[in-house]
C-alpha cells in the first residue's frame, strides 16, 4: 500500500500532515503505541533532514508498506541555479553548526556537496564533508552522475575502523541509526530520494 504523497517544506509547511499520514499508517499495521511512535520518530528524522534547505523546493514524502515492512519516502529535485549553489555551499560548510551535528547532519552535508560541481573552489571543502560518509557510498560521482549512499553499509564501515571512536558514539546516540533497518539515499542528476526502511514484528 502506497499513502498519500504529501508536499513537505524546509520552514515547516506540510510536516504535520506527514506526520498524521504515518500515525495512521501505524494504525492501519495493526501497530501498538511504542511502535507507531518509532514509526512518528523516524519520520521526524527524515522531515529534519531537509531544515536547512531552500523553503521554495517542495519535496514528496510518503509511506509504502507490505504486511510490516515499512518504506518512508523523500523525494525532491534540486535546481542548480546560484542561488541553491550557494545554500548548498553553506550547508556543506557547516562542519562546526548545530545543524551538521548528528548522523542527519551528515547525511544532509552529503547530499549538498554531491550537488556542487567537481571546481578547485568547493573540492577541498567537499573531501572534507565526506570523509567517512564517503565509505557508505557504492558509487559517487558530481552533479549530474549519480550518488547512492545506505546506513548498512556506512554503519560496516564505521564498526570496523577502530579509530573513529566518534562516529561509533555517533551512530550509538542516533535516533535514525538505533530505530532503522536500514536508511538509503541515491542522487540521479538532480534528484534525490531518502528511504527509511523498518520491519515490524
Amino acid at each position: 500500500m502506497k499513502t498519500e504523497v504529501i508536499s513537505v517544506f524546509a520552514n515547516g509547511n506540510g510536516r504535520d500532515e506527514a506526520l498524521e499520514i504515518t500515525e495512521n499508517t501505524g494504525s492501519f499495521l495493526g501497530l501498538d503505541q511504542k511502535s507507531t511512535l518509532r514509526l512518528r520518530l523516524l519520520s521526524e528524522e527524515l522531515i529534519e533532514l531537509i531544515r536547512t534547505f531552500s523553503d521554495e523546493i517542495p519535496c514528496s514524502f510518503w509511506l509504502e508498506t507490505a504486511d510490516k515492512n515499512v518504506q518512508i519516502h523523500l523525494k525532491t529535485d534540486i535546481p542548480m541555479d546560484l542561488q541553491t549553489r550557494n545554500e548548498l555551499l553553506s550547508v556543506s560548510s557547516s562542519g562546526t553548526n548545530a545543524a551538521a551535528k548528528g548522523l542527519i547532519g551528515k547525511i544532509r552535508e552529503m547530499i549538498a556537496s554531491v550537488f556542487l560541481p567537481d571546481d578547485p573552489e568547493t573540492k577541498a571543502m567537499t573531501d572534507q564533508t565526506f570523509g567517512l560518509m564517503a565509505q557508505g557510498s557504492q558509487m559517487g560521482s558530481q552533479y549530474g552522475g549519480a550518488y547512492a549512499w545506505s546506513l548498512t553499509n556506512y554503519t560496516t564501515q564505521v564498526n570496523n575502523a577502530p579509530d573513529e571512536k566518534e562516529a561509533k558514539d555517533e551512530l550509538e546516540k542516533s535516533i535514525l541509526a538505533n530505530l532503522a533497518d536500514d536508511v538509503k539515499v541515491s542522487i540521479v542528476d538532480s534528484e534525490v530520494e531518502v528511504i527509511i526502511f523498518k520491519a515490524f514484528s
